[in-house]
């Protein structure tokens, strides 16, 4: 289509805009998708975009563009304030900024536009911009700086710009950029600011790419397409808004029929518009910002000018021989441009805070163009190490480097961690009464995916393969006729190990301190107090010593249960000075009289018949040794230590 005058040249960078404003959304697609591959991986695997984009595109990308138009919403509804928030200006009048006022009101009434607002930044910065979604909500700000620094052509060219900006709809466009932005941010993962943690995650790689190198190959694609995601939009809006800083400046010449003036102010503008403290990015807004970079946003200072030039000649040249058109005396001031002593002080604090606060929020480690950290990168570089190690006799083999590229495994690892998840959320479930009593999860589906890989040269299949081996030699893993496996122990192991070692079992394993260690002498917290449990105990006791003797029989196997689930209880928050702490409990003459029923009732045959061999042993070990009746687990422990 021909383009004819500014209008054109207008009306074409509208659509040119549109067009580039569908690359956010791609973007943001793009970023959505990376952040839910592992997450759909693992919760909804036959619509995880890793297992094929049909589910995908079904399912979760309109539920996306709904969360993604939702945010952009709210966002472009509270730009103003935000805008505000950020930069920190201030409304102003005529009363306050009567010189300013007085050069804004006519641009704006010629331009056909309602006086927009005014505001300042107290910033010594030469900077100004328009913000805001409607014309009659607008707003015109402008920094301290650049108010003083200019005379009123100068001045008058500058919010001829911007005011160009808002009847041409520029603020909405570029509000909606930066929106799109903040938007991707919070898709973007950002580098933990501790070396400590960005190296112990750089580590995983290498040791994934001994076992799963297809998620060593996953973590670096998706690293390098987010990086790909954000770049593009940095330079999309970069193409936004150069081009329309140009058609601004064009505008603002013909609307002030003045281009020496806008000429002035540019080139007194160029290398002082940064305003200290404000985020990379966020000038994308203002009449100059950077220039090259990531964060570009605007065209050079030259080109502009030459711009100007081209179109205007010799009306643009005489800029430098210009004379000052404030009034009488302002200019001739020394200190004219300069702030009270006291302001600048305090202009010198702000900047300060401002830049210490911008540099608090920068990470500590960037991403390189691989979207790569440091310690990232060289993670990558082993990993690519370890592999060509470990695969080195196949390195003449294509065939067999691609077997070690099988997705199976990946499948099983996130289909394991699926159910996983699934399991710990039942117990906290019933942890905080959503069930009705905590259930254990036997993870038999786990097994079967496990028992898939059996007999295959990959890190699943070496495992299972292992662990029949040691199920083999009397560990208590057993394999299953259907040919699945069970790391449940058989129950004459268990017998054999409460007999041996003098301990009970426990419905489902732990370690000390897995869920948090507490010491002995710390004041309770929520639900993990020992005093509580150990009263739990006393009031079990007591139930025995209470009951008839119709009840007495059930009583105790109550009591029974509840020694050993205090018992794993106490050990797993509070480990072996827990134990220590409640054995003294059990001296008491509530517990002794229960014991001493225990072992009264063991000696009677109807009693004694209804339990299963291990629960006998267990009620036998309570019965002769109540002061030491402790889980297999601390049992182990105790032996370890003492090898």
């Amino acid at each position: 289509m021909r383009v004819n005058g500014l209008y054109g040249h207008v009306r074409n960078n509208d659509v040119r805009s549109l067009a580039l404003f569908a690359g956010f959304v791609a973007a943001f697609h793009l970023l959505a998708m990376l952040a839910l591959v592992v997450p759909l991986a693992m919760v909804d695997p036959d619509h995880a975009p890793l297992y094929g984009w049909t589910g995908y595109l079904i399912r979760w990308v309109p539920v996306v563009t709904v969360i993604g138009a939702l945010l952009f919403a709210m966002q472009m509804a509270w730009h103003v304030r935000t805008v505000r928030r950020r930069t920190d200006f201030r409304f102003v009048d005529d009363q306050d900024e009567p010189r300013l006022c007085r050069i804004v009101e006519p641009l704006a009434i010629a331009a056909g536009l309602p006086t927009p607002y005014v505001a300042v930044i107290d910033s010594p910065a030469l900077n100004a911009f328009a913000c805001g979604i409607r014309q009659k909500e607008a707003v015109l700000v402008f920094t301290r700086g650049l108010i003083d620094g200019l005379d009123d052509d100068e001045l008058a060219a500058v919010a001829a710009h911007e005011i160009v900006h808002i009847v041409n709809g520029d603020i909405r466009l570029i509000a909606a950029t930066n929106v799109c932005l903040d938007t991707l941010n919070l898709l973007q993962p950002r580098p933990s600011p501790q070396r400590v943690k960005r190296i112990w995650q750089a580590c995983t790689l290498p040791f994934l790419a001994l076992g799963l190198p297809l998620m060593v190959v996953l973590v670096l694609v998706v690293m390098f397409l987010r990086r790909l995601a954000v770049d593009g939009s940095h330079l999309t809006r970069l193409l936004i808004a150069s081009a329309r800083e140009f058609i601004a400046d064009a505008e603002a010449v013909r609307l002030t029929q003045n281009p020496a003036a806008l000429v002035s102010a540019l080139r007194q503008i160029e290398g002082r518009s940064a305003i200290p403290g404000l985020a990379a990015g966020q000038d994308a807004m203002m009449i100059d910002g950077a220039h090259e970079g990531a964060f570009a946003t605007h065209p050079t200072i030259a080109a502009r000018v030459a711009a100007i030039i081209s179109v205007t000649g010799s009306m643009a040249l005489i800029a430098p021989a210009r004379r000052d058109t404030r009034p009488s005396g302002r200019g001739a001031r020394e200190d004219f441009g300069r702030r009270p002593p006291a302001l600048e002080a305090a202009f010198l604090l702000r900047a300060r805070q401002g830049a210490n606060a911008a540099l608090a929020r920068a990470p500590s480690g960037e991403f390189n163009r691989l979207g790569l950290t440091p310690e990232l990168t060289v993670g990558a570089v082993a990993a690519i190490g370890v592999f060509l190690w470990a695969h080195s006799a196949d390195l003449g083999r294509p065939s067999a480097l691609a077997a070690a590229f099988d997705p199976a495994p990946l499948r099983t690892y996130f289909a394991v961690g699926r159910e996983g998840l699934r399991c710990q959320m039942q117990g906290i479930g019933s942890a905080i009464g959503l069930a009705a009593a905590p259930t254990a999860c036997d993870y038999a589906s786990m097994k079967e995916m496990l028992a898939a890989h059996r007999g295959k040269d990959d890190i699943f299949g070496k495992l299972v393969d292992r662990m029949t081996e040691v199920g083999q030699n009397g560990s208590g893993i057993t394999t299953r006729p259907d040919g699945t496996f069970s790391n449940v122990a058989r129950p004459d192991v268990k017998l054999a190990e409460v007999q041996r070692a003098r301990c009970f079992q426990t419905d489902r394993p732990y370690s000390v301190g897995d869920r948090g260690l507490h010491s002995v002498t710390e004041q309770p917290r929520g639900d993990i107090s020992l005093p509580r449990y150990l009263a739990f105990s006393d009031a079990a006791a007591r139930s025995v010593t209470e009951a008839t003797p119709a009840e007495r029989d059930a009583r105790l196997l109550d009591y029974f249960k509840v020694r050993k689930l205090m018992g794993e209880v106490i050990h797993r928050f509070f480990g072996d000075p827990g134990l220590r702490v409640a054995a003294p409990r059990y001296v008491g003459p509530e517990h002794q009289t229960a014991i001493a029923l225990l072992r009264e009732r063991l000696t009677v045959p109807r009693f004694a018949s209804v339990l299963s061999p291990l629960e006998r042993a267990e009620l036998e070990l309570l019965a002769a040794a109540p002061l030491d009746f402790v889980s297999c687990v601390a049992r182990r422990a105790q032996e370890q230590k003492k090898a």
